[in-house]
């Protein structure tokens, strides 16, 4: 069996979580089981070589012990690698393929998973399985934490890892998790792929808006409904966006992209601070983008009655927003709150809440611990594709190491499209078997490199 088929076998393990299933079922967390179980089966040079602590169902950790162990002061410290095996919920009526099916078409391999993230898990112990069974042994200590429920904010498993780490006192010269892909005509005039290497992270925030009423037949409707009360919110959130900003490493971002556009668009990414409000309105139609640049506001559930004749007690809806410095939990609450200007809409967190995980102060591309091995790990799988730093707009489990280290990259090592990219939590998902053959090659010239 190669890479490919130990691959799809890992994508049949339907690692999603069950509406209304709460922790502790046995059902529900026997694929997570399931999976940690498949990794010891099919990768046995490693785990003789590594040290396995299963913390949950949501959490297996792994420690491949460094050559040098010794105390001296100057010696390197440990490297982190992330992942998770939990996978969103498919809508099965609306793929072409069976989710769960693994299916190879086209020189794609088709299933949940297959790009969020079980493609860089696999290829990480891919490539610990090869080299083990060689006989490479790292210089120091190399990590892997694998969670089950990032899906679902990792409180039980990222969370709880970290605060293992923190526990034993265990820290990081440097983390990687997943994250920006390799982008291949993701912005229009920018031909050539680029590979977005993430240093920081934006923060994470849903919250509930809700209007109460007296609930009754719905031929009696009251003057001033609920879900009015609650639509002129949204509208008047609509109308107040959060405010543009250019940090330094989105304003780095264009400046390297500015050098692969040319004409006019290169010369506005390459002045992007300079031109200020003229470049925030040239781009402002543009959705990619604008997620760089602001905090944004995604309007995601609405609630009302359960019946069509029935007035509801409430009416609800769900705005998700997604951080960006320095707008913390706190403030965008007070920022939402004053747009709404209505004291009959209740506002909430909803869920589990995180600020923005800010990049490094320090920072510095060929200084940073980890930024070299990265670039060389790159210039192996993919030659000559240029590496530049960019900002997750989505969240990882890397939010809840934070602390443990003060370089912590989130990329993932394969090229993707604006096709490729609707996949994730999309309908279809799906991978090439050219991008995983190159995602093996990244992490074992990365693995060994350490």
């Amino acid at each position: 069996m190669d890479f490919i088929e130990r691959f799809r076998e890992a994508v049949k393990i339907p690692t999603w979580w069950p509406a209304g299933a709460q922790p502790g079922d046995a059902a529900a967390e026997a694929p997570l089981l399931r999976f940690q179980e498949f990794l010891v089966a099919r990768y046995p040079a490693f785990h003789q070589a590594a040290e396995r602590r299963v913390l949950s169902p949501y959490s297996v950790v792994y420690r491949w012990p460094g050559a040098d162990s010794s105390a001296a002061p100057n010696k390197s410290g440990p490297v982190l690698f992330l992942a998770h095996y939990d996978v969103v919920p498919a809508e099965t009526e609306k793929w072409t393929v069976d989710p769960f099916g693994a299916e190879v078409k086209d020189g794609f391999i088709y299933g949940r998973g297959t790009l969020d993230m079980k493609d860089t898990l696999i290829s990480l112990m891919e490539a610990a399985e090869q080299l083990c069974a060689g006989g490479f042994k790292p210089r120091r200590d190399i990590w892997f934490a694998f969670g089950g429920d990032e899906e679902r904010s990792g409180s039980l498993g990222a969370m709880e890892t970290a605060k293992w780490f923190a526990n034993l006192k265990i820290g990081f010269d440097w983390i990687l998790d997943e994250g920006t892909p390799i982008g291949e005509n993701q912005i229009k005039g920018i031909d050539s792929p680029l590979a977005l290497v993430s240093i920081e992270e934006k923060g994470f925030l849903s919250l509930d808006l809700t209007v109460t009423q007296k609930p009754g037949h719905a031929s009696r409707p009251p003057k001033v409904q609920a879900v009015a009360v609650l639509a002129r919110a949204l509208c008047r959130i609509a109308k107040k966006p959060f405010p543009f900003k250019l940090v330094p490493t989105v304003e780095h971002f264009f400046r390297q992209a500015g050098k692969l556009s040319g004409g006019v668009q290169g010369l506005v990414m390459r002045h992007a601070r300079l031109l200020g409000p003229l470049f925030f309105r040239a781009v402002a139609s543009n959705p990619t983008i604008v997620s760089m640049l602001r905090t944004t506001v995604a309007m995601t559930q609405l609630e009302g009655s359960a019946a069509d004749n029935v007035m509801p007690s409430e009416a609800r809806a769900v705005i998700n927003l997604r951080l960006l410095q320095p707008w913390t939990i706190e403030r965008a609450i007070a920022f939402i709150k004053k747009a709404i200007n209505d004291e009959r809409v209740t506002v909430s967190i909803h869920g589990l809440g995180a600020d923005p995980a800010p990049a490094n102060p320090a920072y510095r591309d060929s200084e940073r611990p980890g930024w070299k091995e990265l670039a060389a790990a790159l210039e192996t799988a993919w030659p000559g594709v240029a590496m530049t730093m960019f900002i997750m707009v989505a969240t990882t489990d890397s939010r809840h190491y934070k602390e443990l280290s003060g370089s912590i990259f989130r990329f993932s090592p394969y090229k993707l499209n604006p096709a490729d990219m609707s996949g994730i939590h999309g309908h279809d998902e799906r991978i090439s078997e050219e991008n995983l053959r190159r995602g093996l090659q990244f992490y074992t010239k990365l693995l060994g490199s350490i």
